[in-house]
C-alpha cells in the first residue's frame, strides 16, 4: 500500500527546496534520474473503469510497469495498493501481475487492446529522509510534462511518500516547507491528468454544495481551484462559498485559521480577474499554509473518529 502525500510547487528554487529537506531530517539516500513514462489502456478505458493505472517506466537502460488501483484519497493524501515489476522490452504484460487485480476480467482480452495514451516525462530527484522520529519518507521532487496528443501541462511538484512511522510527521514537515516556499495541496494523480489532458476523462466538475465535513470543504476547494485555473464559468462562486462555509464552521474552534481562509475568499470576490488573483495567491506561501493546516485538522478528525 503506498501512502503519500502530493504537493504543488509554484515559483520554487529546487535546489533550495533540497537544502530545507536535509535540514529536517538525515539524508539516507539520494538519486537523480530523468523518468519517460508511457500510459496504457484500452480503446475503450476498461482500466480505466476499473480505477487502474498502468504505466511503463524507463529509467536509464531498465523497464519497470507498475499498475496503481483504488485506494482512497483526502486532499493531498493518496493511500492505494501499487505493484511493480521489472520488465524486458517497452510494452506491459498483464498477465504477470497478480490474478486479483483484474476483478474477473479477460487478461489476455485486456493485452490484446491496449494502446499508449498519453506520457509523463520528468526529472526526479530523489531523497530517503529520516525524521526526528524515525519517520521515514522517499521524497520525490518532479519536475517535467505530461504530454498527450500534441499538448503538454507542467509538472512541478513533491512527493512525500511514507516508508515507515508517523504521516503526521510527513504532514508536519510539508507545514515547516510551507512557511518558506509557495506549495499547496495537489488532489490529481498524474495518471488522471494524463487522462483528462489527453480528453480521455472529464474536467474536474464544480463543486457547488456546501461541504458537510472539512475533508469535503477541502476537496471540493481543490477542485474548484482546478476549475478555476481551466477558466471554468461559476468557478469562483463555488469556490468562494467553499472558502465561505469552511470559515463559517472553524469560527469557534479554530479563529485564526479561519479568518486566513476568510481572507482569501474576500481576495476572489474583490477581482476583477479571478484566475489571475487565483494565480497570485498560489505563489504566496500563505495559501498553502492554510491548506495543509486544515489537512492537519483533517488528520485529527479521522484520528479521534477512531
Amino acid at each position: 500500500m503506498e501512502t503519500e502525500l502530493k504537493l504543488l510547487l509554484t515559483g520554487v528554487n529546487h535546489h533550495q527546496l533540497v537544502d530545507a529537506l536535509s535540514e529536517h531530517g538525515q539524508v539516507l539516500k539520494e538519486s537523480r534520474h530523468y523518468l519517460i513514462n508511457q500510459y496504457f489502456d484500452t480503446p475503450a478505458l476498461a482500466l480505466r473503469q476499473m480505477d487502474i493505472g498502468l504505466r511503463v517506466r524507463q529509467k536509464g537502460r531498465a523497464r519497470e510497469q507498475t499498475i496503481k488501483t483504488a485506494g482512497t484519497s483526502v486532499a493531498g493524501i493518496h493511500r492505494r495498493p501499487e505493484y511493480n515489476l521489472d520488465l524486458d522490452g517497452d510494452w506491459p504484460d498483464l498477465s504477470t501481475f497478480p490474478a486479483l487485480v483484474w476483478q474477473g476480467a479477460d487478461v489476455a482480452e485486456l493485452q490484446r487492446q491496449l494502446q499508449q495514451q498519453f506520457a509523463t516525462n520528468f526529472d526526479r530527484h530523489a531523497i530517503e529522509l529520516q525524521l526526528a522520529d524515525g519517520t521515514r519518507l522517499e521524497v520525490a521532487l518532479d519536475q517535467g510534462e505530461v504530454l498527450a496528443d500534441g499538448r503538454s501541462d507542467t509538472i512541478d511538484e513533491l512527493e512525500l511518500e511514507l516508508i515507515e512511522g508517523s504521516l503526521a510527521s510527513a504532514l508536519a514537515l510539508a507545514q515547516t516547507l510551507a512557511k518558506r516556499f509557495a506549495l499547496r495541496l495537489g488532489r490529481a494523480s498524474k495518471a488522471a491528468r494524463g487522462y483528462r489532458l489527453a480528453g480521455l476523462q472529464p474536467p474536474m466538475a464544480l463543486e457547488t454544495e456546501a461541504p458537510l465535513s472539512l475533508a469535503q470543504g477541502l476537496s471540493a476547494w481543490q477542485a474548484n481551484e482546478s476549475a478555476l485555473l481551466a477558466g471554468h464559468d461559476g468557478a469562483r462562486r463555488a469556490l468562494i462559498t467553499q472558502f465561505n462555509t469552511l470559515t463559517q464552521a472553524l469560527m469557534a474552534t479554530e479563529p485564526a485559521l479561519a479568518m486566513r481562509l476568510g481572507a482569501l475568499g474576500q481576495a476572489l470576490v474583490d477581482a476583477e480577474d479571478p484566475g489571475q488573483r487565483l494565480r497570485t495567491l498560489l505563489a504566496n506561501p500563505g495559501y498553502g499554509q492554510v491548506q495543509l493546516a486544515l489537512l492537519a485538522r483533517v488528520l485529527e478528525q479521522e484520528q479521534e473518529q477512531g
